[in-house]
């Protein structure tokens, strides 16, 4: 249950983050909806292992702890 709160958390702000692309934060969501790389790569049309290497850069990204303090700065102005 704890989990399902926490995809829904982060889905509904990975939408909102400005460092992320636009490819990045769809396959993130994608990702937390459960689907597979091979399906998230039939829908945009590129490899699964195209599908791996931008989720790895997008989780990279957010991964930093500069990337994280303004996360989660902006996400308490949000409440």
């Amino acid at each position: 249950m704890r989990a399902n709160r926490t995809r829904r958390f982060f889905a509904a702000h990975i939408h909102k983050l400005p460092q992320l692309t636009s490819k990045e934060k769809d396959v993130l969501i994608r990702r937390l909806r459960s689907l597979t790389l091979e399906k998230i790569g039939l829908k945009l049309g590129v490899t699964e292992a195209r599908i791996r290497q931008i989720e790895k850069k997008a989780l990279k990204k957010i991964a930093t702890k500069s990337y994280q303090q303004k996360l989660f700065s902006n996400t308490k102005s949000l409440h």
